[in-house]
């Protein structure tokens, strides 16, 4: 057997909001439209976007522009068995919340999982990319696909 050498490399990145806006862009026009129905913009009691800072609120026009601004994209299941209790499986469940804190931990284990730089899969991600990131940014695995 041929003798190995393991090297690990940290990677950094810093992502704009454009960035992120892109990846989810990507994912909702083709990427995960197979296991979600519908994506809705998470609102407040005063019907602003949910989380998002006041003076961020007019930059948001798009769905896929919400999570990038730290709000959160509700993600509809497009077939639920979802019986309302803590017992249904997580890929059963009626609703999911994405948020940026999810999508970045997403982004990560999908350049861990499959050995990508952080930079190129913002530079070259295509919807398997981004299907493969909110996948493991709700599940923390990829459970549909």
């Amino acid at each position: 057997m041929e003798k190995t050498f393991e090297i690990s490399i940290e990677q950094k990145h810093n992502f704009s909001v454009q960035d992120l806006n892109d990846l989810i862009c990507s994912a909702l026009e083709g990427g995960i439209n197979y296991w979600v129905r519908k994506a809705v913009i998470k609102l407040d009691a005063d019907k602003n976007y949910f989380g998002v800072a006041p003076e961020d609120q007019d930059k948001v026009e798009y769905a896929s522009d919400v999570v990038g601004y730290g709000g959160t994209l509700v993600l509809f299941n497009m077939e639920s068995d979802d019986d309302g209790t803590d017992k249904t499986p997580i890929e059963y469940k009626k609703t999911w919340d994405l948020t940026q804190e999810k999508l970045l931990e997403g982004i990560k284990k999908h350049c861990v999982n499959r050995n990508i730089v952080l930079k190129d899969l913002l530079d070259n991600h295509d919807a398997d990319d981004a299907d493969a990131v909110v996948q493991y940014a709700i599940f923390g695995e990829i459970v549909f696909g």
